[in-house]
């Protein structure tokens, strides 16, 4: 056999990449998750004092659904919300804003604002996380009832691909 350690790097790489293909999602399909969240923190903005004595060990599960539309353009499906995101290799970064302005009365405006980054490592059929959640409202003119605040919360989380599963959708 001629140079059998160059045949075997061949078929190695060639296995490598096969296996890290079979992470990313391709335009036009879709892969859905279980992920268990651990406990998140929020930040000293928030104006929470957590008791240190606390613990748990029970954690939130949740599904989530990782698409795309194009080789450009992902997108993060959780409950009845969806960030875009990008992809650089097996790592995924989602992100979403949202601003809402109120007018309460008569000389008075709210604006609630929502901050959500999410950053993702898929591994084979492993997916792991991170996500910063960021919320604040401000108010301008008669502000008694409507106080301003501002609210940082931090998490992780992990999980594995479901496998042979579909997505149903009411019409």
């Amino acid at each position: 056999m001629r140079n059998p350690s160059r045949i075997f790097s061949a078929v190695a790489a060639l296995g490598l990449m096969a296996s890290l293909s079979a992470c990313q999602v391709k335009p036009g399909e879709y892969r859905i998750y279980k992920i268990t969240f651990l406990p998140s923190v929020e930040g000293a903005d928030c104006g929470t004092n957590p008791d240190l004595r606390d613990s748990t060990t029970f954690f939130a599960a949740s599904t989530i659904q990782i698409f795309a539309t194009d080789a450009d353009d992902f997108f993060l499906e959780y409950g009845e919300d969806v960030l875009i995101g990008s992809r650089a290799g097996t790592d995924y970064t989602f992100e979403g804003d949202s601003v809402q302005v109120d007018d309460p009365g008569d000389n008075t405006t709210t604006t609630t604002t929502k901050s959500l980054d999410v950053a993702i490592s898929i591994k084979g059929h492993k997916i792991t996380g991170d996500f910063v959640l960021f919320n604040a409202q401000s108010c301008g003119g008669d502000c008694d009832a409507f106080p301003s605040y501002q609210c940082t919360v931090t998490g992780s989380f992990f999980g594995s691909e479901i496998k042979d599963v579909e997505l149903e959708r009411g019409v």
